[in-house]
């Protein structure tokens, strides 16, 4: 195949900034060749948590859609100028957008990311392909997750089965057995990662800290076993898959039941124990519901995956069961996965091939996703 570029962009439910990956497609496969973080300024986070929030208004989402598609737009711009290649030498731009709400259930399933794809498109000649989760929400999915396709694609091994777990705002896992086929990917949410942690660290330090950098604060504490046990009762966790959550599960909402009935630990002590919570809700959920027999390659990414706790929390979890490695050891920096997995679904997209996994979302069916703009 004809060698060309793209463009990756990825903000997540941390609401923390937005991750570009420049990324090469050619006969060899996919080369991730840089990668970029543009941090939201504090005030454009604030807004974007008021957004997403039970309470978020209309005249605030329509602007932030204008704020925030700009912002894409020149983060796409930079990512060019530091790799020094020309804007005009990329193919495509694949934006996932900043995600508002996500009800992946009931009568009327439904999904919003933000992020105008005619700004991007406007600010860099690009064609920009974007809104990917509707298309599988439509013929019946949940929209989520879309990561299982690209982690196939990056991580995938003949000689040793791998669960991929991105640690974003929200937890998810993909299983990729060994030697197996793309029709043999399996994965699902599994809960919070960095969500809960993000929220307590700004609660805990009245907002001069946005995230618990290293996990620094949590290791600072002890898991309590009382608060783990009432964490890993969540009946999401019960859920057989296909499943995915986002904030308004795992949010402020739950933050708050979880501070009022806990608030007598420590601040250390109850950040160790969320960071527990996301390490042993993932593990318990990947023996519980996926074919897994043991040794297996852990491969973690996302910015949980720079939170030690988090990281030694898995590692308990699973024991003998197997090991845990840096997605960055494998070649793919682990907090460019999410945006390089934007690029692979836009081109996808335009080669007009699905990028659902149906037995992964519960689609009815594998469907070409996205929309795509040009100007």
């Amino acid at each position: 195949m004809a060698e060309k570029l793209g463009i990756g962009l990825m903000s997540g439910t941390s609401c923390d900034g937005i991750d570009a990956a420049l990324v090469r497609f050619s006969k060899n496969g996919t080369e991730l060749l840089a990668h970029r973080f543009t941090p939201f300024p504090k005030k454009l986070m604030e807004e974007v948590v008021s957004a997403s929030g039970p309470d978020g208004r209309s005249e605030l989402i329509c602007e932030l859609n204008v704020k925030i598609g700009k912002l894409f737009g020149k983060t796409a711009v930079e990512i060019c100028s530091k790799r020094r290649v020309s804007i005009s030498k990329i193919s495509f731009i694949g934006s996932h957008g900043q995600t508002i709400r996500h009800h992946p259930t009931g009568k009327n399933r439904s999904t919003l990311q933000i992020g105008e794809p005619a700004e991007i498109a406007a600010l860099t000649g690009c064609t920009v392909v974007s809104d990917f989760r509707p298309a599988d929400i439509a013929v019946g999915g949940q929209g989520a997750p879309l990561a299982p396709i690209a982690h196939y694609d990056l991580f995938s091994s003949g000689s040793e089965a791998r669960i991929v777990h991105n640690l974003g705002g929200i937890s998810n896992i993909t299983f990729l057995k060994k030697g197996g086929k793309l029709k043999d990917v399996t994965g699902f949410d599994t809960g919070p990662a960095n969500s809960l942690l993000d929220i307590a660290v700004r609660k805990f330090t009245d907002g001069v800290k946005s995230y618990d950098k290293g996990g620094k604060l949590s290791l600072k504490g002890e898991v309590n076993k009382s608060m783990l046990t009432y964490c890993l009762s969540h009946p999401f966790l019960n859920k057989k898959p296909p499943k995915s959550t986002g904030l308004e599960v795992f949010g402020v909402d739950y933050f708050d039941e979880l501070y009022a009935k806990f608030k007598r630990l420590s601040e250390p002590d109850f950040l160790r124990t969320v960071a527990a919570f996301t390490a042993f809700s993932s593990v318990g959920q990947a023996f519980r519901f996926l074919d897994i027999v043991p040794p297996v390659r852990w491969i973690i990414s996302g910015g949980g995956a720079y939170n030690t706790a988090v990281v030694l929390g898995i590692q308990n979890a699973l024991g003998e069961r197997g090991s845990v490695v840096s997605s960055s050891k494998l070649g793919i920096d682990k907090k460019a996965v999410e945006a390089v997995l934007m690029a692979i679904l836009a081109n996808r997209t335009l080669k007009g091939e699905p990028g659902n996994i149906p037995l992964v979302t519960g689609a009815k069916r594998a469907v070409v996703l996205g929309k795509i703009t040009r100007l």
